[in-house]
């Protein structure tokens, strides 16, 4: 799989570097430029989620209607589906090919030319007498960016890039560039870990220059730190792009814009899932189960989020990325949100009767049936008016009136229909004028 960070984000951010000299500002050209991109697959998984929360309402009245009935409940959801163009799973697959580019642009910026980022090698120390030095790795599997002050890009790995060794040993390790080249003067920080903490020095240790001594048998890593170059410079109140807090720090006066950040990502978070989660419709009305778990979940979701953020040591940089990558969400959303939807196309004659004869719904704005429900209306559909034709009759014949052009009055047509005020009963009725004629 190619590394699409080294490939493709970190040449076009050297390009904005070079134009803009200035990081940051490459930072977010960078991240505007993909979300533009990404423009297509956000407007299909946004039509998507939008056509599916319209269906919800009639899927649940089909859903109750054929509960005892499962294997029919979901011929009538696929007929439905189909019927009104929707699949359940589209939404998904959009979203799954964001996911790349966006793991991709958080690497861009959480190492090189941003942060520093260690390569590490597995060293195992064995406690047996005249145990040979065996390198099972030439370098390490993983190389780590670099970029240079010139805006050169190379990949550094380590070598070795696996040691078994005895006791009391030691090992010369080094950097080398697997793609590109670095500058003469380019030199990696060492360091021996045991565990997820610093070696202890009378465990292992390591000088400047990578030569490592390891004095206790066990599981080691030696890391070398690949320096960002970028990391010191400042972007408006951000005093260093590479800065690292979490925890008490960010309660220092130095690093109060990581904590305006962290807060400014739970606040456009909880924007973005404003537009995004569907409303109740009337005030009061009940909300159904997903309506009800998508907004609990608006309330919860920013605050964890937000909570985890303060304990988890993300560059300054980072944070800059995902707080103006919430801010284009929100607006992209809000632009989609507004397009109006098309009508829906329903599949059985009582559940869209039911929905014309709502009385929390306004009239004209239901789904319109097919046709074909006359006599199924009349027996149970909606409440009747006091002409004797109930809602749905009223707007199929409305449909009628605007689709002919024919200009007569509703009212005059109600009447010739219903026989002077008597209901319609299947369409077998005859008006009493014809037969005075």
């Amino acid at each position: 799989m190619p590394d699409i960070s080294f490939s493709f984000m970190l040449p076009i951010l050297e390009y904005f570097a070079k134009a803009t000299h200035s990081y940051g500002l490459a930072l977010v050209l960078l991240t505007l430029l993909v979300r533009v991109m990404l423009w297509p697959l956000v407007a299909k998984q946004t039509e998507s989620m939008q056509r599916m929360s319209q269906l919800q309402p009639t899927m649940k009245k089909m859903q109750e209607k054929y509960k005892h009935d499962p294997e029919l409940m979901q011929k009538k959801f696929m007929e439905f589906y189909s019927k009104n163009r929707v699949n359940p799973m589209s939404g998904c697959l959009p979203m799954l090919l964001q996911l790349p580019i966006f793991f991709a642009l958080f690497a861009t910026f959480s190492g090189p030319p941003f942060g520093d980022k260690p390569v590490a090698v597995h060293v195992k120390v064995i406690n047996q007498a005249n145990a040979p030095k065996e390198i099972k790795k030439e370098t390490s599997s993983d190389g780590v960016p670099f970029v240079s002050n010139t805006g050169a890009l190379a990949k550094i790995a380590v070598f070795p890039g696996e040691v078994f060794l005895p006791v009391g040993d030691s090992q010369d390790f080094g950097t080398r560039s697997v793609v590109g080249n670095v500058p003469a003067d380019f030199k990696a920080s060492w360091k021996v870990m045991e565990g997820n903490h610093p070696a202890p020095p009378e465990n292992a240790s390591i000088d400047e220059n990578g030569h490592a001594v390891f004095k206790k048998e066990g599981d080691y890593q030696v890391q070398a730190i690949i320096p960002g170059v970028a990391k010191h410079e400042s972007f408006g109140f951000i005093s260093g792009l590479g800065k690292v807090a979490n925890g008490v720090e960010l309660l220092k006066p130095e690093n109060w814009d990581a904590l305006f950040l962290i807060v400014a990502f739970g606040f456009t978070m909880w924007i973005a899932q404003k537009f995004t989660v569907k409303p109740a419709q009337q005030p009061g009305q009940e909300l159904d189960d997903q309506a009800r778990i998508q907004q609990d979940t608006m309330k919860v979701l920013p605050l964890v989020m937000t909570g985890t953020f303060f304990f988890i040591p993300l560059p300054v940089g980072v944070l800059i990325y995902i707080v103006l990558s919430n801010c284009v969400q929100s607006f992209q959303t809000w632009i989609l949100m507004k397009k109006p939807v098309p009508p829906l196309v329903g599949v059985d004659d009582d559940i869209i009767d039911a929905q014309f004869s709502d009385p929390k719904q306004p009239k004209g704005k239901g789904p319109k049936s097919d046709g074909g429900g006359g006599k199924k209306n009349a027996k149970s559909g909606g409440p009747k008016q006091p002409d004797g034709m109930s809602e749905s009759e009223r707007l199929r014949l409305e449909a009628a009136i605007e689709g002919t052009g024919e200009k007569i009055s509703l009212k005059t047509k109600e009447k010739s229909m219903s026989g002077g005020g008597e209901p319609v009963s299947g369409g077998k009725g005859k008006s009493k004028k014809k037969k005075k004629k």
